[in-house]
C-alpha cells in the first residue's frame, strides 16, 4: 500500500470515527414527531414583517406557517413562550470556528481550488456545542488564508440529523499577506518554504496567474481535455463564469482594493471576509456591490497605522454606503449587540447575523429567515434579543430542540 493512500485512508478514519462514537444527534430526538405551533410576543420574520404577538408553526422540520395568528393543527404540540418573548431564525456564521480535526489547509501548495475541509470535521467538536448555544445552527467551515487560493467552504449545522448543508458552497482565495507570511528567499533548501510568495505583490501575481490560467478554458463552449474532477482549475473557471461565488480574504484597505481591481479583470463579484478597514473603501466596495463579512468585532478594534484607528462603527458606515454587511467568528448575538450600539441600525444587525450570511453563501432559499419552506431552525430568546442581558432559551435544529440538551428518557 503506497503512503499517500495510507496518508488518505487514515484522514477519512479520523473523520468518521466520532460520527462511529457519538452518533449525530444522540441524546436527542432525530426528527421532530408531529407538527409544533411556537407563539411569541414577537416574531423577527427578519426578511418578511414582524409580528407582535405572533406564532410560527413547524412540520417535519420546516416552517409551515407564520403570522400574527396561526391555528395549531389538531394533535400539535403547543409552545408559549410568552410575553416579551422573541423567536428569531437561527444564526449564520460564515466563518464558523474550529470544528475540524487538524489543520484545515494544505500548506504544501500556494493553489488549492479543490481542497476541502469536509472529511476532516470532528462532528463532536466542542466549538459546534458553543456555537449551538449561541444561537447559531449553521455555518461555514473556512480553509485557513495560508495559501493564495486555500479551497472550497462548505455549509454545515452545528446539530441535528442532516448536518451538511452545502458541500461547495463558495471558493476562498487570499489577497493578503497570510500567503507569504512562513515563506522565504534564503534558507535550508531543503525547506517546503523556499519557494513563492514572499511578499503581497507576490501573493497577487500567483492568483492573477491562476486565473489567467483558468480564464483559457472558461468559455463554456470548450472542450477540455481532463475530466472535471482531475482538473484543479475548474473552481477558478465556474468563477469567471458566474457560476460559484468567492470569498476573498482580505483585512487592509490597500488589500481590498486590489480584491476589486483582480475581480474586475476576470468578471466576478469577491465577497470580502475580514473587511477591517473596509470603511476606508465603501464607496467602491458598494460601487461593484460587493459585500462585506466583518471578522469577530471587539471594543479594541484599533486599526490603521501604528493601530491608532479606532474603528468600531466598521457595519454602520459600510451599511450607510449601501454594502451589505454580515458578521462572522463566533459570538454571534454579541457582535450583532455590538454593532448595534455603535451605529448599525437593529434591524440591520439581525440581517447581520442571518439573511446577509445565508445569502452570501447562497444558501438564503433555506436558511437565515423564518419564512414558509425554510428550515425550522429557530432561536427563542427572553426579551429583546439586542439587549446585553437577554437570555437565549432554546435553540431549534430543524425542528428539534438541541440547545438547551434534551434530557435523555428513563427508557435510554
Amino acid at each position: 500500500m503506497s503512503r499517500s493512500l495510507r496518508v488518505r485512508i487514515r484522514t477519512w478514519v479520523f473523520a468518521i470515527l466520532p460520527l462511529m462514537l457519538f452518533p449525530v444527534g444522540s441524546g436527542a430526538a432525530v426528527g421532530a414527531e408531529g407538527d409544533i405551533l411556537i407563539r411569541a410576543g414577537t416574531v423577527e420574520t427578519v426578511e418578511g414583517d414582524t409580528f407582535a404577538p405572533g406564532a410560527v408553526l413547524v412540520s417535519e422540520g420546516k416552517i409551515a406557517a407564520v403570522g400574527a395568528s396561526v391555528e395549531a393543527p389538531e394533535g400539535a404540540e403547543v409552545i408559549d413562550l410568552g410575553e416579551g418573548s422573541t423567536l428569531l431564525p437561527g444564526f449564520v456564521d460564515v466563518d464558523l470556528p474550529g470544528g475540524v480535526i487538524g489543520p484545515s489547509v494544505e500548506i504544501t501548495r500556494e493553489i488549492t481550488p479543490r481542497f476541502n475541509p469536509l472529511p476532516a470535521i470532528d462532528w463532536s467538536s466542542r466549538s459546534f456545542v458553543e456555537a449551538l448555544a449561541g444561537g447559531t445552527t449553521a455555518g461555514a467551515l473556512i480553509p485557513l488564508s495560508e495559501n493564495v487560493v486555500p479551497g472550497m467552504a462548505p455549509v454545515v449545522k452545528t446539530a441535528g440529523s442532516g448536518r451538511v448543508v452545502e458541500a461547495e458552497a463558495a471558493l476562498v482565495v487570499t489577497i493578503a499577506s497570510d500567503p507569504a507570511s512562513r515563506n522565504r528567499s534564503r534558507t535550508r533548501p531543503d525547506s517546503i518554504y523556499v519557494r513563492q510568495p514572499t511578499n503581497r505583490m507576490g501573493v497577487v501575481a500567483m492568483l492573477r496567474d491562476a486565473m489567467n490560467r483558468a480564464s483559457r478554458g472558461a468559455d463554456p463552449d470548450l472542450d477540455t481535455t481532463l475530466p472535471i474532477e482531475a482538473d484543479p482549475y475548474e473552481p477558478l473557471r465556474d468563477v469567471i463564469r458566474g457560476r460559484r461565488s468567492v470569498l476573498t480574504v482580505s483585512r487592509t484597505d490597500y488589500d481590498i482594493l486590489t480584491s476589486l481591481r483582480l475581480a474586475g479583470e476576470f468578471g466576478y463579484v469577491p465577497t470580502i471576509l475580514g473587511g477591517h478597514e473596509a470603511y476606508k473603501v465603501a464607496e467602491p466596495l458598494a460601487a461593484v456591490g460587493s459585500a462585506v463579512v466583518l471578522g469577530p468585532l471587539r471594543i479594541n478594534g484599533a486599526y490603521g497605522p501604528e493601530r491608532t484607528e479606532l474603528a468600531w462603527n466598521t457595519a454602520g458606515v459600510l451599511h450607510e454606503a449601501g454594502v451589505a454587511v454580515a458578521l462572522s467568528g463566533g459570538d454571534l448575538l454579541e457582535q450583532a449587540r455590538f454593532a448595534a450600539r455603535f451605529g448599525l441600525p437593529k434591524d440591520e444587525a439581525l440581517k447581520a447575523i442571518t439573511i446577509e450570511p445565508a445569502k452570501v453563501l447562497g444558501v438564503n432559499d433555506r436558511l437565515g429567515s423564518i419564512a414558509v419552506g425554510k428550515a425550522a431552525d429557530l432561536v427563542a430568546l427572553q426579551g429583546d434579543p439586542l439587549e446585553f442581558t437577554t437570555p437565549v432559551r432554546w435553540v431549534m435544529v430543524d425542528g428539534v430542540v438541541q440547545f438547551p440538551r434534551p434530557e435523555p428518557s428513563q427508557e435510554d
